[in-house]
Parts: structure tokens; sequence; C-alpha cells
């Protein structure tokens, strides 16, 4: 889908959304809509487009990709767990000022018209997919007013509301939104602004049952109060490799994805332990077998004396010690792995002409079939949960076939090689913890690129670990936001929140300066502790 099609006339019609100061003015339209000059079309193709663009190299190749381990920056800055407030307060800012503005611009706009319902819940789901980026990384955040009623970003300044809380209310809006997305006839859609299903409502709805299993298993290792909705939800979520809630990114447009961290600037890298999954050489999960998505996904560095060789990923231990070993070709990204843009079946190929491989990812057929497999070793639903972790790893390899030859590709992972791949397999494991294990290992695979979910289900169960090296521990410095031997688990509040609203900000992370980056989500594994790097992961099941 050419996504000029969206930004060319809705930045002629609208201006860009400008920085604020002060948290009072963040529930200020920057945007200049208005519900005169808005229509749910053009304004849900710019809150599509900007919340999946907009700086993203800041946004999250300099903090969720190196946290989720699938990439590394050339620059060791981030290896080190160190926080730049000038990158990692963009999202807030953003998300507060201007995506909150359109979303309630849209939903004004539908307000309780019939013939808007399916319009109206697909703009509360992409909201709660952008809502779960903001409390996945900071945790507590305003959301509701006095009445208890979700109003971040209708025009006052709100308390800090706790994240369990939160999550509770997105599920209850998620589950109204598929109510909602049941009914389809006589219904308007968003033209050709929806870069997301293309107005398919019942794909939405599947998007919104997957998300509501997501949400309900992050409260896995605290309680199981929404076991129900899993399990309600389980039953009309993504079902098929071609269910892929992806938005391919329009080259065409300037932005700062990887066609440009990657191939133009030589600014990010590919990380080595993920390199080295694919390669089957994992010093903690090693199968002797290239994994077959490889070759989707990755392309050998272009040294002469190294092609055909040199699957090499970055180091995660950029240090003053070792940095004349890890930069090769003086830190070009010649001399290490590729992401594979440059072949029409790879993975990140892009052309300008529209419809890329290049895409941002947001939920897949095979997240579901991973939850599933969870839920059965939970006790949430019935099943076998190796042959759900099995059926998970080829809809992992059928959906990239999938998703490539819709454009230009044209291969396929056969049903062979995907058998091979998993009889070479380390066991599934033969108690709960070790069965977790293959599951959220295996599910790291399978989300990539998509960092801030790998990153979540990392904090939360604990895999892929550090204990047993399936994750490299970085070189934790002094100035790193965690103590060294914990591992990082959120991002700080933006400065600007303690220079204008400190008042609001949980008196746990009052201190600025501390090392607030170790504390844990309500969700993490460890609850709001600390994780050790060396502890191997202990679940609750």
């Amino acid at each position: 889908m050419n996504m000029k099609k969206f930004i060319i006339p809705v930045l002629a019609l609208l201006a860009l959304a400008s920085c604020t100061a002060k948290f009072d003015e963040m529930n200020k339209s920057t945007t200049g809509l208005s519900l005169d000059s808005g229509k749910p079309s053009m304004v849900f193709g710019r809150t599509l487009y900007y919340g999946s663009s907009n700086d993203h190299q800041r946004n999250f190749n300099l903090n969720d990709d190196m946290y989720a381990h699938y990439f590394a920056d050339g620059l060791g800055w981030t290896d080190y767990w160190r926080y730049n407030a000038g990158w990692g307060d963009i999202y807030w800012r953003d998300f507060y000022t201007d995506r909150l503005q359109e979303y309630w611009l849209i939903d004004g706009i539908c307000g309780d018209k019939d013939f808007y319902s399916c319009v109206k819940a697909a703009n509360d789901i992409w909201n709660i997919v952008l809502f779960l980026r903001v409390i996945d990384r900071h945790g507590d955040a305003p959301y509701f007013d006095a009445e208890g009623k979700f109003a971040a970003g209708k025009g006052e300044t709100l308390p800090y509301s706790k994240v369990e809380d939160i999550y509770a209310d997105l599920i209850k809006r998620l589950k109204n939104d598929v109510t909602l997305l049941g009914t389809t006839s006589t219904q308007l859609d968003f033209g050709d602004y929806d870069f997301l299903f293309n107005n398919d409502w019942n794909q939405w709805k599947k998007f919104g049952n997957t998300l509501i299993m997501r949400l309900s298993m992050r409260f896995a290792n605290v309680w199981d109060n929404f076991k129900q909705d899993f399990v309600t939800a389980s039953s009309a979520c993504f079902d098929s490799p071609s269910d892929y809630a992806r938005i391919s990114c329009d080259t065409g447009v300037w932005g700062d994805y990887y066609d440009r961290t990657f191939n133009d600037w030589s600014n990010t890298f590919t990380n080595c332990d993920f390199m080295d999954m694919m390669n089957g050489t994992n010093k903690g999960y090693a199968t002797g077998v290239v994994d077959p998505r490889r070759a989707f996904f990755f392309l050998p560095g272009t040294v002469e004396a190294l092609v055909g060789s040199n699957w090499d990923g970055y180091p995660f231990d950029y240090t003053a010690d070792n940095k004349a070993g890890i930069i090769k070709e003086h830190g070009t990204n010649k001399s290490y792995a590729r992401l594979n843009m440059y072949e029409t079946d790879g993975f990140f190929h892009y052309s300008g002409k529209g419809g890329e491989n290049l895409s941002w990812c947001y939920s897949s057929y095979s997240e579901a079939l991973f939850l599933k497999a969870e839920a059965v070793l939970r006790g949430w639903i019935g099943g076998d949960a190796e042959a759900l972790w099995k059926a998970a790893i080829k809809a992992s390899m059928d959906e990239i076939g999938v998703f490539v030859t819709r454009s230009y590709g044209s291969k396929t992972i056969s049903a062979a090689e995907q058998n091979a791949y998993i009889a070479a397999l380390p066991a599934f494991g033969s108690s709960k913890e070790q069965q977790l294990r293959s599951i959220m290992i295996q599910k790291w695979i399978a989300l990539y690129p998509n960092s801030a979910e790998a990153w979540a289900e990392q904090r939360r169960t604990g895999y892929p670990d550090y204990a047993s090296k399936v994750l490299t521990y970085p070189a934790v410095s002094a100035s790193s936001g965690v103590s060294v031997g914990n591992i990082i688990q959120r991002i700080p509040y933006p400065q600007n929140e303690y220079n204008t609203n400190a008042g609001n900000i949980p008196s746990e992370f009052s201190d600025y300066n501390a090392k607030n980056m170790e504390k844990g989500i309500f969700w993490s594994l460890n609850g709001t502790g600390t994780q050790s790097a060396t502890a191997a992961p202990n679940n609750k099941f």
C-alpha cells in the first residue's frame, strides 16, 4: 500500500506536530486538527503512520531494539544500558501530544453513529497498541480522571494511574471493540488510509482478540484474573499465516527506519546473540543447524575475504578494551551480517514503489500460537503445549513466506526445512519451567523485529535468559541506569515530567538520577523488584 496517498494530502492539510515543554500543554492540540476540519480516514492514516514511524531511531532502535538483543549500535551507547533523555523521552511526548489528540478527534467524529462503529473500534485498538508502548516502557502513567474514566489527552493534567489498573481497562476496551466489530454491515470505512488491514473488519477483530490474549498473559506471574478473557479471545484470534499486523514502510517518504539507520548511516548492526541463534551456534541454545529464516532476514557481510562465511553479529560488549577487535572496516556494516534489504525475498527489502517488505510489525498468527502454548502450561486451556510450540515455529516460517511473496518475492520455507529445523532443536523439556524457556526462546525469534513486545516478554518471563548465556550481559558502567549484575527493565520518566509534573510521579521514582531502569513493572518476573542476570528464571505456574 502506497503511503504517499496519505502523506501528501495530509501534510498539505494539517500542520506538523510541535514539541511542548509543559505537561499542561500536552493536552492541547499541536496538529491544528478539529472536528470541523478533520476526517476519520485522513486522521487515522496520520496516527497509523506517525505512531509507527516518528523518530524511529531515537524512539525504538536506540532503546527497545537494543534491550531486546535484536540490534546493537556502533556507538557503544545503549550497550551500556545508559539512558539518553533526548532519545528516550520522545515517544512519551509525541504520544501525549499528538497521538492522543488524533485518537480523541476520530472518537468525537464517530460519536455514537452506528455507521462508524467499526471505525471507532479500530481507532481504539490502535490507541491501545500505542498506549502499551508507553506503560510497558515506563509503568504507571496518566490515564484515568477523577471519575475513573479514560481521559488522557482530553484537556486536563491527570495523576498517574497504576499500570495494572490501566491494563485492566485496556482489556475492557478491547472486549468492547471486538463486540463492535462483530457487526460490519452498512459500515463506513477509512478508504485508502487503513494501512494496517485495508478496512478488513474481521482482521481488526482478530487483532483485538490477539491483543486481549497478550495483555491477559502479562498478568500470568501475578494472578489469573483474566484467564477467562484469554480463553474467549483465543477462539477468534489470528488463525492463519496471512493474519499479520504490519504496516508497509513507504520508502518514498523520508523516514529513519532501518533503510536509513542500517543501510544509509551504518548506525545499527545485527546483535551477536540473535545472529548466533540464526546460525545455530548460540552458546545457550545451540542447534547446530542454520535457521531457515536466516536467508530472509540476513545476508553475509561483503568484505571480500569473508563473503560466504561472514555471518557474525555485532558484539554486545563494546568496551575500550575490545573496541579495536569489534570495529572492522572502520565501523561500517560491511564485515558483519547485513539486514536483507537487497534481495526481493528479503524481509527488509524496499524499492520505493510502495507495498514494501520493509514494515513496522505489531502482531502475528505465530504470536497467538505461542500464547496458546504457554496457556496450556498454565492450565488456562487444554491441549498439547509441545505440539502448539512446534505449530507456532512453523507458523512463523510460513508467515514470512506469505509476506514476502505478496509483493516482490518468491521464496517460501518448505515443510521439509521446517521439520529438519524443529528436529534439531534442544528438547522441549520435562518441567514447566524448561518448557516455558523453549516456548519463549522461539517466540523471541518469531517476534523479530517487534522489539517492543520481545523486550516486554523477556522481562515478564526472564527468557531468553542471561544465566544460560543465550543473551550476553553488556559492559555495565557507573553511568548505566542499572547496577552491575541486574538487567534493564524500564525507561525513566521524561525529564520534563520532573520539571512540570513531579508531584504526580510515583514516589519510588522521585529521584531522577537513581538506578530506576532496573526496577520491574508489576508483571515482571520478580514484580517491581530487580532481576539478576545470573539467576535462572523461576516463573509461577
